[in-house]
């Protein structure tokens, strides 16, 4: 049953329900135990705030009740987007979409797992159109909608309690790669900053990816990124006052995440610099002391050649009117994600 959100600060529920679904169009009215369901700061409502005001996309928040108490809770957007984007063939179409408004593969869904299936249910029966869920751990509903393969991210799991201990953990050939790529940035200089500083130039950098991404969601506003929180660290590459290119992690509990970069295509091949930003990454998670990053959905091959493994994603297609369901079912081989992954034994010892 949806209820209308409650603004009451004493969030009155109505009584003598199992189970209340709330809508809520803001994130200032999510109950105060949300954060406590949430796994990851991806799915926290500071975070919610921030998207919400700099990435607008019609969000809406649900929250699902079970006797009064908050059991799970999940973010629905509407954008308009290329179902076919894997086939790459232009195919603009609105869905609504249930997943974190930022390309990210944290699972969208918080609080308990037993709840998802009754919950994700009733999403379909309220919202309308084209709905797409976007990475799942697994699959739902799987009777009633299009279960799908999605990009998988790219973690990497740090044994190693130094960047010399971890390069030492490679196999010869992926080491001796590394001192290749390293050696082409031993005249580039580093700095890392807040993502108060962030530029105009940094802003071009990134949609210079964004132009020749073809598996993107959204593009974020420049100042999505200049006012990201303080947990968010950007480190920007120059050479003789050259940006070359750009990274931002977040800072998470047990997880540094790779938000977005930005790249300078021109010195690119000159400069190795897309694996120098990687490494970068690595060398923030050492000196933060993470042992797990999480490089996120795109580059596989680059990814995994550092050590990298793929942590699969799900996703599901769903529209309630029969020809347009149907027209998915037929041709479901256009909506997945088939490339088949690609094993790299990078370690001595695989992590």
């Amino acid at each position: 049953m949806l209820k209308q959100p409650v603004i009451d600060p004493e969030r009155q529920l109505p009584k003598k329900m199992e189970k209340t679904i709330l809508k809520l169009s803001s994130p200032e009215y999510l109950s105060p135990h949300w954060d406590h369901l949430a796994d990851f700061y991806f799915q926290k409502s500071e975070f919610l705030h921030h998207l919400h005001r700099y990435n607008p996309c019609a969000q809406r928040y649900y929250e699902l009740y079970r006797d009064n108490n908050l059991v799970a809770g999940t973010v629905v957007y509407t954008l308009k987007i290329d179902i076919l984007t894997f086939v790459n063939i232009a195919s603009p179409f609105k869905a609504q979409i249930i997943g974190l408004p930022v390309s990210v593969a944290t699972p969208p869904m918080i609080g308990d797992p037993g709840e998802f299936e009754y919950f994700l249910a009733e999403l379909i029966k309220i919202e309308s159109g084209l709905i797409l869920g976007v990475n799942f751990m697994e699959d739902y509903l799987r009777d009633k909608v299009l279960n799908l393969r999605t990009l998988p991210t790219i973690v990497l799991k740090l044994e190693s309690t130094g960047i010399p201990s971890y390069e030492r953990s490679l196999r010869h050939s992926y080491r001796r790669r590394i001192h290749r790529i390293r050696k082409k940035f031993s005249n580039v200089t580093a700095l890392t900053t807040d993502c108060t500083v962030f530029t105009e130039e940094h802003y071009a950098l990134y949609l210079e990816i964004m132009k020749k991404t073809t598996t993107k969601l959204e593009i974020l506003s420049l100042d999505a990124f200049r006012y990201l929180p303080s947990n968010f660290l950007l480190t920007t590459y120059y050479t003789e006052k050259k940006m070359l290119c750009w990274h931002v992690v977040c800072k998470d509990k047990d997880v540094l995440f790779f938000f977005f970069g930005g790249l300078n295509y021109t010195f690119r091949d000159q400069y190795h610099s897309y694996n120098n930003n990687l490494l970068g990454i690595i060398s923030a998670a050492v000196d933060h002391q993470y042992g797990i990053v999480d490089f996120g959905q795109t580059a596989e091959i680059a990814k995994t050649r550092l050590g990298g493994n793929l942590s699969e994603r799900r996703m599901f297609a769903y529209h309630r009117n029969p020809v347009f369901f149907y027209f998915l079912r037929v041709f479901k081989g256009l909506f997945n994600y088939s490339k088949p992954p690609e094993h790299c034994q990078v370690f001595k010892i695989e992590n």
